[in-house]
């Protein structure tokens, strides 16, 4: 516990260690959000989980993006806080509510956190989100640290009823997973006028708007002209809010920066000047101009694409920026150091490693770069194995998806053709099977979490345009690529640990579509799921195979009790080393033909796919 003199008073302050996403929940909280919604997506994931356990708001995972943004919208025109969450990508499945909310304004305040992943740790591109701002004329916050986070968020709900408008925070998966000191109390709120009245705010009760809620063209056209005249109005604000901030230090070099690039900014040239850009849109023109005029050489340092750089452009202002940082990957501190070396701009350091610390590295570089690459793979016992397996057998066009599963693509599975995005593995193979490219089936594979995201639409399509393939359904209950989350079809939410009565059964759904052929698999039978999909693909009509097996980590891991072993006499055929299995290693033996004979170590869970599919008998399970 700490403490701050404040106009001649003692605040207690509380502080804790907390990452970005703690962060903005505990912002949300303290903001008194009443509906939080979102679809689980790294870098975010952790948001919703982290204020349900607040207990003060109805928090609950989305079927996807676009139904968590409109029940954050109902919220708000009922008058009520609401916060919706997504990476990256989301927003794009969330943008046609999302535009048209940028001009109809809100009642409750509507926060839309956004959390971007430069390098594509964990997704599909690497797009910068702070195009939709200005896209929809919406103010961005950016904050650089996780105490930022919580500070922002709780000033994004007072400035979105204060202008009318959805805020979005923007986020990187650095920001959303590092932690830092947070300060509980008292929070930040500078600058705002005391016309909030937020409690009396989420009081009111409900009345007709049709010319602010209705956007048909009349009211739309009136609506959008004041999104127009509120963009000014947040202009002023971006300057003179003092959320973003001039930092004056050496008047001879300068750097325009935000988010996490602030804070390499700080370590590696501490002596610069530094204009630091939070409330980064609209960017605050009269700051900017004031920061250029004073100092002498000014760079932008920003990660992935040169947001900034062009605004600041458009003010008549060329500065560097993209011409010394690249447009892809995250920025690090050596990244910006190497830039503002390269460019001119810094002297290189003294503090550099020493000759025989950088030989050291040297070496290290040279021992990592002989080692054997080592791809991602399925877990030990994973249910999505022999599916995978038995399609790289039967040697078809897989359209796959977004999730786990993906992973079987690479080797030595290489069982799956495309992965662009969330739900697209139905529609794209009903699109190969119209190209007649194949004189095969096509097969669409996606997991049980994204076919209730976006995978019903495109199978009613498929029944209803009377398409021709397989449509595979991985059912292991939970959201398991982004850690476990639950869905429609496990019955449970953040709200209740209880499985409720109205979990959704996929057979009944699929069924409902009116698809007849529909076929219930268990993947840890591999001669099972090998004449199943065999029959299925053999099959002229649009069917379904739906696999039944849980993840074998979500909600906990999950050990079947039994072991497995491979034989003496092994020779070293390599089939069982197919499925990708990170418990099948090979080892120092070699058969009579000299092929190297796998093991099975003891990260084993006993579900017998190798047994099944080792055509010489060579692997037993183990008697205790």
């Amino acid at each position: 516990m700490n403490t701050i003199s404040r106009a001649g008073k003692i605040a207690k302050i509380n502080t804790a260690l907390l990452t970005g996403n703690e962060a903005i929940a505990t912002g949300a909280y303290k903001a008194g959000v009443y509906v939080a919604t979102g679809y689980p997506g790294t870098p975010s994931s952790e948001i919703l989980p982290y204020l349900a356990r607040f207990n003060n708001a109805i928090v609950n995972w989305s079927i996807n993006e676009k139904t968590a943004l409109e029940i954050a919208i109902g919220a708000s025109i009922g008058y009520k806080r609401s916060m919706f969450t997504t990476k990256h990508v989301g927003l794009n499945v969330a943008s046609d509510p999302f535009m048209t909310l940028a001009i109809t304004g809100v009642r409750g305040g509507i926060v839309i956190v956004t959390a971007d992943d430069p390098n594509m740790h964990s997704s599909q591109n690497e797009q910068d989100n702070r195009f939709y701002s200005k896209f929809a004329k919406v103010p961005m916050f950016e904050p650089s640290d996780s105490n930022e986070c919580l500070e922002f968020t709780n000033l994004a709900f007072e400035i979105s009823e204060k202008f009318d408008t959805p805020v979005i925070l923007r986020t990187t998966t650095r920001i959303s997973h590092s932690k830092s000191v947070v300060r509980i109390e008292p929070v930040y709120m500078p600058n705002l006028s005391k016309d909030i009245d937020s409690k009396n705010h989420s009081e009111k009760t409900y009345i007709k708007d049709i010319e602010k809620f209705v956007m048909a063209p009349v009211y739309a056209r009136k609506r959008h002209k004041i999104a127009i005249e509120r963009l000014k109005k947040l202009l002023e604000f971006s300057n003179n809010s003092g959320i973003n901030k001039i930092e004056y230090n050496s008047l001879d070099f300068g750097i325009i920066t935000s988010g996490i690039s602030y804070q390499y900014v700080k370590e590696i040239a501490p002596f610069t000047s530094v204009l630091k850009l939070s409330f980064s849109y609209p960017i605050p023109d009269l700051l900017i101009k004031e920061f250029v005029e004073k100092v002498k050489n000014v760079v932008i340092v920003e990660e992935l694409e040169p947001f900034i750089q062009n605004e600041i452009s458009s003010l008549g202002i060329s500065l560097k920026g993209k011409e010394i940082f690249n447009r892809f990957g995250e920025l690090t501190p050596d990244l910006v150091e190497e830039g503002l070396i390269n460019s001119g701009f810094i002297k290189k350091s003294n503090n550099l490693p020493s000759n025989k610390n950088k030989k050291g590295l040297i070496e290290l570089d040279s021992i990592l770069e002989k080692l054997p690459q080592r791809l991602p793979a399925l877990c030990s016992g994973c249910p999505h194995t022999a599916i995978f397996y038995a399609l790289k057998k039967l040697k078809i066009p897989v359209m796959g998806d977004i999730g786990c599963y993906t992973l079987g693509a690479l080797p030595p599975l290489n069982a799956m053709d495309s992965c662009i995005s969330m739900g697209l593995a139905f529609g794209a193979a009903q699109g190969l099977s119209l190209s007649n490219s194949s004189h095969k089936k096509i097969a669409g594979i996606m997991g049980d979490s994204t076919f209730f995201h976006s995978g019903i639409t495109s199978l009613i399509d498929a029944k209803y345009n009377n398409a021709c393939f397989t449509a595979i359904i991985l059912d292991n209950s939970t959201t398991a690529m982004t850690g476990g989350q639950d869905h429609p079809g496990t019955g449970k939410n953040l709200s209740s640990d209880q499985v409720m009565s109205n979990k959704i059964d996929i057979k009944r759904v699929v069924e409902g579509i009116g698809i007849d052929e529909i076929y219930i698999i268990d993947t840890y039978d591999y001669n099972t799921v090998y004449k199943t999909l065999k029959k299925a693909l053999s099959s002229k009509n649009l069917n379904v195979v739906i696999t039944k097996r849980p993840c074998v980590l979500y909600p906990k891991k999950i050990d079947l009790g039994k072991k497995f072993k491979i034989l003496e006499g092994c020779n070293g055929c390599d089939l069982c080393m197919q499925t990708g299995c990170p418990s099948i290693l090979n080892s120092d033996k070699f058969s009579d033909n000299n092929k190297s004979i796998p093991f099975i170590d003891n990260s084993c869970i006993g579900c017998s796919i190798c047994k099944d599919i080792c055509v010489f008998n060579f692997i037993e399970e183990i008697k205790s």
